[in-house]
């Protein structure tokens, strides 16, 4: 399965802007990497994006035949671009959406997220899990901890070490600073019957330390950082090809809780002693345990158990 890539030749206001193959490559090396090594490109006539049938997109001549990547130029935020997609019946399910670059995304907490021409911002269309009847309550609060976990699998392949923050930050340890630092982000959203992923990874830029304007925000690095040389685009169809399968074979085998088990490995600073900042804006020391069944975050907090589904978590 190879994606199927299409480059957006057509406005859609409010959301993203027409784009090219040679706009792209001017935006930056990574993406000039990426726009030659899928060259030659052909304009194609496809009806179907917009109101009329007059709307184009820049297709690579060896095109795939796997999930589509409709890759856009600026955008203010490629979840609404996708929601507009899906609720136009123009995405399938593992069709995703790329921008070049994005001003107004979101990430957990309603956090904006901005982030230059090189980085990932992508949104991706994820099925409803069609678990059998005795596991789909279980699985149901899980998903966002599964997309993490798929993505921390295909890092591996890559020989990137990666350890999930609850709910769902990527981190990298960084030798220079001697912690854990976040170079991705998900996020989940839900309506209907559909599920759409948001994805924000550093690739060759990540904010400064004094940049980052709440202190509760894990300080940021980028994969360039770790000497891991990737372009945007091969690295976001790695992944959509490698997680699809991934994801599929993990709900086909495992159960939640065996799911929950796998996962507890992965995520950072369990058996540690944690700062954790509620959404009633509580403060407090507490120790993480692991993962409760539900995806909630199990802690221990002045010796008694408890379990947390919102907050902010950083370490000590």
């Amino acid at each position: 399965m190879t994606c199927r890539i299409l480059i957006l030749d057509f406005d859609k206001q409010g959301l993203f802007q027409a784009t090219d193959p040679n706009t792209i490559a001017r935006t930056s090396e990574l993406w000039e990497k990426d726009i030659q090594l899928l060259s030659p490109w052909g304009k194609v006539c496809s009806p179907g994006f917009d109101d009329n049938d007059d709307t184009w997109t820049w297709q690579p001549e060896n095109a795939g035949d796997g999930p589509a990547v409709l890759v856009c130029g600026h955008c203010t935020s490629t979840m609404d671009a996708a929601w507009h997609f899906i609720e136009n019946r123009q995405m399938n399910i593992w069709d995703s959406v790329i921008a070049v670059e994005q001003t107004a995304g979101r990430g957990q907490q309603k956090r904006q997220w901005i982030s230059p021409a090189g980085n990932i911002h992508a949104s991706w269309l994820w099925p409803l899990p069609d678990f059998d009847e005795k596991n789909k309550a279980d699985w149901g609060g899980l998903l966002s901890l599964v997309v993490g976990f798929v993505f921390a699998r295909v890092f591996k392949e890559l020989n990137v070490p990666v350890r999930i923050k609850w709910p769902n930050d990527l981190l990298l340890y960084e030798q220079k600073f001697g912690g854990d630092r976040k170079f991705g982000g998900i996020l989940v959203e839900r309506r209907d019957h559909h599920i759409l992923v948001g994805t924000g990874i550093n690739i060759n830029y990540s904010p400064e330390d004094r940049l980052l304007r709440d202190e509760f925000a894990v300080p940021a690095t980028h994969l360039a950082a770790q000497g891991c040389e990737m372009s945007p685009l091969s690295l976001w169809m790695m992944l959509v090809e490698k997680g699809k399968s991934l994801f599929e074979k993990l709900v086909q085998t495992s159960t939640p809780a065996e799911f929950i088990k796998m996962i507890d490995t992965q995520m950072a600073w369990v058996g540690k002693k944690v700062l954790i900042r509620q959404m009633n804006a509580d403060i407090f020391e507490a120790i993480i345990l692991g993962l409760a069944k539900d995806g909630g975050l199990r802690i221990k907090k002045e010796n008694i158990e408890e379990v947390m589904y919102s907050g902010s978590v950083i370490p000590l």
